[in-house]
């Protein structure tokens, strides 16, 4: 495809990160006694069984689906932890050749990946990743602890992950005002998780945050852009509401099939929806595919580049409108 794109929702993992991934669960017997077998068969049969495990997790998000999703919890973080295994930062550049992709921005998720760690690992490529800082619930100084990052202009934007980061729904507002208010000053955006990882289960993730209570935080600072990421994968009815009332909120298309990509630009327009993939949880590739079935030739030209081109002031890859 001649026209270049942005990737809005990508992350990579160290080994050490891959570690703090649910620690306890990947000391039961099913990770050290199973995981050693499976995970080569896994290798082997990934152009197949990744695809087909894509497609049912975009068509079938009802609440009968995440109880089963719930009770494969092991087998799928043994996917995901294996998928960031596999697929680093040379996979991904790699990727991102192979389907026209010109940059990506890499999402931290504090505890699991360091702020700089993601800075460390692509300094190497300034012209092909913009980087997100994050922040743990543990921390006891958001603001401290990013504020250095900002200045130096080494990140482009903050990610909230209510689930990885420990934040619950009750304190999610007290806990992240400060540093909405920072990146608002700043003019920052701020992408938050949404949508119900159904593996509650497994020891090490905060329980799931409905959508409705992020919109006292994206009500009490109009003037900062807030990215939806997944559209609310299955509260993607809920995400198009708020998203409707609240002038200041994007979305991020990762894991969402065309007809919801289709709802979403028809709801919204298409300025204020952006591409992503989730790689390497969800491939460049696949996540395109959805997009190009969605939208027009200007509409994927929007979504696809010139949104994110407008919100990381990136001027290198200049397009007509």
């Amino acid at each position: 495809m001649s026209l270049p794109i942005i990737d809005f929702h990508a992350h990579l993992m160290t080994l050490a990160g891959l570690e703090k991934v649910c620690p306890e669960e990947q000391q039961t017997p099913f990770f050290r006694h199973l995981v050693p077998i499976l995970e080569p068969i896994a290798h082997l049969t990934e152009p197949v069984h990744d695809r087909f495990l894509r497609y049912l997790a975009m068509n079938y998000r009802n609440s009968m689906s995440r109880v089963l999703y719930a009770r494969m919890g092991p087998l799928f973080l043994m996917e995901a932890l294996r998928l960031f295994r596999k697929h680093g930062l040379e996979q991904l550049i790699h990727s991102m050749d192979r389907n026209g992709i010109k940059h990506s921005v890499i999402y931290s998720i504090e505890p699991l990946t360091q702020t700089r760690e993601i800075i460390d690992l692509t300094k190497q490529y300034p012209e092909r990743f913009s980087v997100f800082g994050s922040v743990s619930h543990n921390d006891p100084d958001h603001v401290g602890y990013l504020a250095p990052f900002i200045e130096a202009r080494e990140i482009k934007g903050i990610k909230i992950h209510p689930m990885v980061g420990g934040f619950t729904s009750k304190e999610l507002f007290d806990s992240t005002r400060e540093l909405v208010a920072l990146s608002s000053e700043k003019e920052l955006p701020v992408a938050i998780h949404t949508g119900h990882i159904p593996i509650e289960g497994i020891s090490g993730l905060t329980p799931y945050s409905p959508v409705h209570v992020l919109e006292p935080i994206i009500r009490a600072f109009p003037k900062c852009k807030f990215i939806l990421t997944h559209i609310g994968w299955e509260a993607w009815r809920e995400t198009l509401d708020i998203a409707s009332s609240c002038p200041n909120v994007m979305v991020e298309t990762s894991w969402q099939p065309a007809r919801i990509i289709r709802r979403a630009v028809e709801r919204l327009g298409s300025s204020r929806v952006l591409f992503g993939s989730d790689f390497p949880l969800f491939q460049q590739d696949q996540a395109l595919d959805e997009a190009i079935r969605a939208l027009s030739p200007r509409e994927f030209r929007v979504v696809c580049y010139r949104n994110a081109a407008n919100l990381l002031h990136l001027t290198r890859f200049a397009l007509p409108v």
